[in-house]
């Protein structure tokens, strides 16, 4: 089961370059819907945005909206409206899966007859069968899906690009046991690659040995007290080892939360191991998890997990757009997960 409920991202991305307007070799439309894994969905968008800000040599200004606080009929108020001194503007308006029959009208309606210098693209972690929205959109535009496979080779290259910022090399066993430890939520690949190369520190290369100690250095962190006292339910210790190491951490929210999943996701695996029949013997032994951890399972089932998973992924995602305080929105989290 994922963790990530379904969600549709729309983008639209506004262009307009004096009386002239120009379409990038990359895009051949006015309209995307682009479905797969949201770190694969934010390169391809990236390549798109990028390809843009060449032809009209300067930034786009961005502004983001989500649907489900405002309308959108507003939202494509401001899409007809571009900033002074400006080339031209993104406008995110994010949870579209929201968009019924009323709001694809008013889609319809705009594809008819869209602002000049416009593209829109529309975003969906996973698209099952034919929606309307789909349908819709491939009358006027493309429809691109990103399997699992494209997430992992995109993950892959990130890893190479991000290193080589650090000036260091990755041997392929390495690489393979990063994306292993991601998962399906390559989105916090950024945050272990961070803390990976401080874990590196002078070595030039990274290999499988350093991974795999690194790994054992992440269990034996202070912040498994933060997930131990989670999955206790024992909020007012949850609040105070948040608040220490959000003090130690000196406010690196990114990474505390990158963690966090990290190990949640090592619980969900032991508990789909757990349910599969598996031993607890072997589900430690295989995942290098002592007996206590999955004696917390008990007090904290697979269904739970797996909303709490959901959730932390929205925090992270709000977080970073800046719709959201990451802190409180943190401490919310886990005081409600923790009772």
């Amino acid at each position: 089961m994922l963790f990530i409920a379904s969600r549709i991202i729309l983008r639209i991305v506004l262009l307009k370059t004096g009386n002239a307007f120009f379409l990038p070799p990359l895009v051949k439309t006015d309209v995307f819907l682009i479905s797969g894994d949201s770190f694969l969905r934010a390169q391809k968008t990236k390549v798109l945005v990028a390809e843009i800000e060449k032809k009209t040599g300067g930034p786009l200004a961005r502004q983001t909206f989500a649907l489900d606080e405002t309308p959108l009929e507003s939202i494509l108020a401001a899409a007809r409206t571009l900033p002074f001194f400006s080339s031209g503007q993104v406008i995110f308006a994010q949870n579209a899966e929201l968009m019924k029959g009323p709001d694809l009208a008013i889609l319809a309606a705009y594809l008819e007859n869209p602002t000049h210098g416009t593209t829109l693209i529309l975003e969906s972690d996973g698209l099952k069968g034919t929606s309307e929205l789909q349908k819709l959109i491939k009358t006027r535009g493309q429809l691109i899906f990103l399997d699992k496979d494209e997430a992992r080779g995109a993950g892959a290259t990130f890893i190479q690009q991000k290193l080589m910022q650090y000036h260091k090399t990755i041997t392929p066993g390495a690489k393979a046991r990063i994306l292993a430890m991601c998962g399906e939520a390559v989105m916090f690949l950024d945050t272990i690659l961070e803390r990976l190369v401080q874990f590196a520190g002078d070595q030039n290369e990274i290999d499988e040995d350093m991974v795999n100690r690194f790994e054992e250095n992440w269990t034996e962190m202070d912040v498994f007290k933060l997930t131990n006292a989670l999955v206790d339910r024992d909020p007012a210790r949850v609040l105070k080892v948040f608040r220490d190491l959000m003090e130690f951490y000196e406010a690196d929210l990114f990474s505390l939360v990158g963690i966090l999943h990290w190990q949640l996701r090592q619980l969900w695996q032991a508990a789909m191991l757990l349910k599969s029949g598996v031993s607890e013997r072997e589900i430690g032994s295989k995942l290098r998890m002592p007996p206590s951890r999955l004696s917390a399972l008990k007090r904290f089932p697979l269904e739970r997990l797996e909303s709490a998973v959901e959730a932390l992924y929205q925090i992270d995602r709000k977080s970073k757009s800046g719709q959201v305080d990451g802190v409180s929105g943190l401490e919310t989290w886990l005081l409600e997960y923790a009772s």
